[in-house]
């Protein structure tokens, strides 16, 4: 699994490299990469639907997948409520998870679990943090007159 939560452009270099970091990983442990389910300039912690993610529970749930990599447990899950449903996927079809920046994810494991949750809630707290910047930044920049954010607006008139 792969997912960059912004990216302006559309190049899809961020979750290229996580790809490439990840088949090795998964060679390295001599896994066979079946498929890549890749959700890119999506966060998880939006909580809107991520497609490929969700493509990949499914995957497992239907026993064509038994394990996934993911560079970092952040590309899988930003939230609690997105990591309980994935513990209890993984725990029903022995779901094997590993990822390049922080190794085995042991979710049949009660300290696997308590470590995937706290993982999880730092995560979450980050997502949170950055959220409470932007947020200043721009009541800053809206009291100092400036930009205040905003797409371009397309305007349609009726003609009578």
């Amino acid at each position: 699994m792969v997912r960059i939560s912004c990216d302006r452009e559309g190049h899809g270099l961020g979750v290229t490299r996580q790809e490439s970091e990840g088949r090795a990983l998964a060679e390295r442990l001599g896994w066979t990469v079946t498929g890549v389910f890749a959700d890119n300039d999506l966060s998880a912690y939006s909580g809107k639907p991520r497609p490929k993610h969700q493509d990949m529970l499914q995957a497992v749930q239907a026993g064509r997948i038994q394990a996934v990599v993911a560079w970092h447990p952040e590309r899988l899950y930003r939230r609690a409520t997105d990591l309980e449903e994935i513990v209890t996927i993984a725990e029903a079809h022995h779901l094997q998870i590993a990822t390049v920046m922080s190794g085995v994810l042991d979710l049949s494991s009660a300290t696997g679990r308590m470590t995937a949750r706290i993982i999880g809630a730092v995560a979450q707290a980050e997502s949170e943090r950055t959220r409470e910047r932007v947020k200043r930044a721009k009541g800053r920049q809206a009291l100092d007159g400036g930009y205040r954010g905003g797409g371009n607006r397309t305007v349609s008139r009726r003609t009578a």
